[in-house]
């Protein structure tokens, strides 16, 4: 929403000058006001990704994920992970979809890069809470990537080319009523770095692709057809190559989805019927002993809203199968592997929203959730309320929210990090769904006529039954068991932070500095976890900074800076050798703290050519322009007869930081 529209002064007028006054408004103000976040009443975030041409690219990419988390209630990833962590929530909290349909891993590069290609969409919805009864079970926030509604009139595409990924997108136009719209990404990091990847005497091989497939048919203005493909798999390989260990990581997500929009007056009905399936296999070896971690989800599901103002109907099912985290050890000895675990659970849902105008400009937005989950061994049945009470007030817009929320679906696993060694497994018997409470007070206002827009914030969340894993490798390899349960404990947390945002929505310079500050403290009584600790993902501060400046009409720079506190983890207060083995006694749980984090990205596009809707360039960027060698975790290492513990770090030992040049072209 353009809050600047509600500092213009009203005037009695009859009804046709009235229409011609918002026209003329409309043209003198939209081209002033290019923020790249359009916020509505609710705090709903939309991203036009046709702004990510202006904004910093690493690698030649200019990833949708990597610039949520530069908002001030997104915490910032290191690297290795993949997660996205939204007001002090665990990333697997979260609703991650393409056009609505669920993706179960959304990270592509252990993080750096997303598996949402931004050229194949047109915008990103971001909200961290949910603002409506439609959206699915989950405790934390939602992004949604939305194709355009609109059919290409003539053929286009984009496409980059760099030195260690490269996508491309084409949009057919077919008789005027059909676009078919195709995109390809690939990455090949290790044909250069391969040599730099050396984090300490580990070395790095990684590649990916991923595919995106749209059709899209508009018969008439009331009606559209769209069908959906995506594909994507990693492969990682990880050597150390002093001692024996190595690590073998891939997976893969797919899905297909079929779309039916339909206008009828001012009644609109969405319906969706899709399949997304996602599947891990980790391995790792040490010596003479191999393990295998393979696991996976699949989701058959049909949802539909209807929309006639001020009520809105929805109604989903989905039906999960998974196969959980099976351990199949190999090596000298003797072992007894369990069989797979699998689980086929049904999960129903029906809700509705209204809108209640109270005053002038006074709204209340109430919704309610009914859902009926059936497992294998346990039925559940809930029922989520949420309220919005929205005051557009002369001195800007004020939002107070609250919703209970319940998830039926869990990950876990010894990472923490988003990595393939974690699984997704459902609720049940022993497993009773997870629950939020959550309260929220957000402020939003435009300063200098539009120029800036200010928005701030405070929220706390209660969460109940959450699931944390103790177990290690090393564990699964010496004591491998079909009892998932025997490596989780339960128990509560609480989440609470506030957070400031002032974004430059206009002029040569654009973009926005946030600060964050928050806890996440979790709790797991009557287990060896005692007391109350910080979540692994948790940074109690976070300063982030993005901007983009049009330097000439050929040059244009962007950066991205991060300040924020390290993560939490699990030190030794002693370790000591006997007969050839380390022994290690930890101190207490996520008790020590990583390094600050801090990271400087820089890029520059220069445009060769640029007319008529056609252009092409070169991409310079720099990540890690400032060479921080930011840790990854702590390590023990024995080296002979003695033995060291010290930081790792993610960047090469050669080069502290990592250049790119890239090749872009649109037309």
């Amino acid at each position: 929403m353009l809050f600047a529209t509600a500092l213009l002064p009203a005037k009695g007028q009859t009804a046709d000058t009235l229409k011609a006054a918002n026209l003329r408004n409309v043209d003198i103000v939209a081209p002033r006001l290019r923020g790249k976040l359009r916020a509505n009443a609710l705090g709903q975030i939309t991203l036009n990704l046709d702004f990510l041409n202006d904004m910093p690219k690493l690698f030649g990419n200019a990833d949708p994920l990597r610039y949520a988390q530069s908002l001030p209630n997104v915490q910032t990833n290191g690297e290795l992970d993949a997660g996205l962590h939204i007001e002090g929530c665990d990333n697997a909290h979260n609703e991650m979809s393409l056009n609505g349909v669920p993706v179960h891993n959304a990270a592509h590069l252990l993080g750096i890069f997303s598996v949402f290609n931004a050229s194949h969409y047109a915008q990103m919805r971001f909200s961290p809470t949910a603002v409506s009864a439609g959206h699915a079970n989950r405790l934390g926030g939602f992004v949604d990537l939305c194709s355009p509604d609109t059919i290409a009139h003539k053929l286009g595409g984009e496409g980059s080319i760099g030195l260690i990924s490269s996508q491309a997108t084409l949009r057919v136009p077919i008789n005027g009523q059909m676009e078919l719209t195709l995109s390809g990404r690939s990455a090949y990091i290790n044909l250069l770095y391969h040599r730099l990847l050396n984090m300490n005497e580990m070395a790095l091989k990684y590649g990916f692709y991923d595919a995106n497939v749209t059709w899209t048919y508009r018969p008439d203005d009331n009606n559209m057809l769209r069908i959906d493909y995506y594909s994507g798999q990693d492969d990682g390989e990880l050597n150390e190559k002093i001692s024996v260990y190595k690590g073998k990581m891939k997976w893969a997500n797919h899905l297909g989805a079929l779309h039916w929009t339909r206008r009828m007056g001012r009644t609109t009905l969405q319906q969706t019927a899709y399949l997304s399936a996602y599947g891990n296999d980790f391995y790792t070896g040490f010596e003479n002993t191999h393990l295998r971690l393979p696991s996976s989800i699949t989701d058959w599901g049909y949802k539909a809203h209807l929309s006639f103002a001020p009520l809105s109907l929805h109604a989903a099912v989905v039906y999960h199968r998974l196969q959980l985290q099976s351990p199949e050890v190999s090596g000298d000895r003797q072992y007894i592997n369990p069989a797979p675990q699998r689980q086929r659970t049904l999960e129903t849902s029906l809700g509705a929203d209204m809108a209640l105008p109270l005053a002038e400009q006074l709204k209340l937005t109430g919704g309610l959730r009914a859902t009926i989950y059936r497992s294998p061994d346990a039925t559940f049945y809930g029922l989520d309320p949420l309220l919005h009470l929205v005051w557009q007030s002369p001195v800007g817009a004020f939002l107070v929210s609250g919703a209970i929320k319940r998830q039926y679906l869990f990950r876990t696993g010894f990472s923490s990090l988003n990595l393939p060694s974690e699984f997704w497994l459902s609720s049940s018997a022993v497993h009773r769904p997870q629950r939020a409470i959550n309260l929220s007070a957000n402020y939003r206002t435009a300063l200098f006529k539009g120029a800036f827009q200010l928005t701030a914030g405070v929220y706390h969340k209660w969460l109940y039954h959450q699931q944390e894993y103790v177990s290690t490798p090393f564990e699964v390899i010496f004591n491998p068991s079909d009892n998932v349960s025997k490596h989780l404990v339960e128990g509560q947390g609480r989440n609470y932070g506030a957070h400031v945002m002032l974004e430059k929505r206009s002029g040569y310079l654009t973009g926005w500095v946030s600060y964050a500050w928050g806890r996440a403290q979790r709790h797991y009584p009557g287990t060896a976890l005692l007391g109350e600790y910080p979540a692994s993902h948790e940074r109690v501060h976070e300063l982030n900074a993005v901007a983009a400046y049009q330097l000439s009409p050929r040059w244009r720079l962007a950066a991205t800076l991060v300040w924020a506190s390290g993560t939490p983890f699990t030190a030794p207060e002693n370790f000591y050798i006997l007969d050839g083995n380390l022994v290690s006694q930890f101190g207490p749980h996520n008790g020590a703290r990583l390094s600050t984090y801090v990271r400087l990205d820089l890029s520059a596009n220069y445009l060769l050519y640029s007319r008529n809707g056609r252009e092409h360039g070169l991409n310079l960027s720099v990540y890690n322009a400032n060479m921080r060698r930011n840790d990854l975790f702590w390590r023990i290492r024995i080296d002979g007869d003695g033995y060291s513990y010290r930081p790792l770090s993610f960047m090469p030992q050669q080069m502290p930081f990592l250049p790119s040049i890239s090749y872009f072209f649109k037309f």
